[in-house]
């Protein structure tokens, strides 16, 4: 009968490791050429998904931020960059089109890294980008394939 204790308590400890195998991990590299080095993530419906975005360039901060956004499907990407570049004091972040973000990271320099964990929405593919003014136009974008 002690045993039977003990075996439950073992059990129970590795349910929470099980639980988290499946998590997805990225790490993004973004440089002063304005691309990311990872441009399709793909991830299961329901997965937590950590992005982890470092800014691998040089130039200053102030003329080459990078972050990571992504957008819910069926988002205009040219109309949210176009909107974000007016929004300086916001981090590049459009108020107005809050509604169209998944999940976000904050603008980082060179050198700096910020991490987002979100859930993998519904199968389809959701753009993301770079909102620092003029990124996402020259091509730093990427796909999220949910499947």
């Amino acid at each position: 009968m002690n045993r039977i204790p003990a075996l439950i308590c073992i059990l129970l400890l590795a349910i929470p490791a099980a639980l988290h195998a499946d998590d997805k991990a990225v790490q993004i590299k973004a440089g002063d050429q304005m691309k990311y080095d990872v441009t399709t993530i793909e991830a299961a419906p329901g997965q937590k998904v950590t992005v982890t975005l470092t800014n691998a360039g040089v130039i200053p901060k102030a003329a080459m931020a990078h972050n990571f956004v992504l957008l819910k499907a069926g988002t205009d990407v040219t109309a949210f960059a176009m909107a974000a570049m007016t929004h300086q004091a916001e981090g590049y972040m459009p108020p107005e089109m809050a509604d169209k973000v998944i999940a976000a990271t904050k603008l980082v320099g060179p050198g700096e890294s910020e991490t987002v964990t979100f859930i993998a929405p519904a199968a389809g593919t959701y753009d993301y980008l770079c909102t620092f003014p003029g990124h996402a136009l020259a091509g730093m974008r990427g796909l999220l394939v949910v499947k």
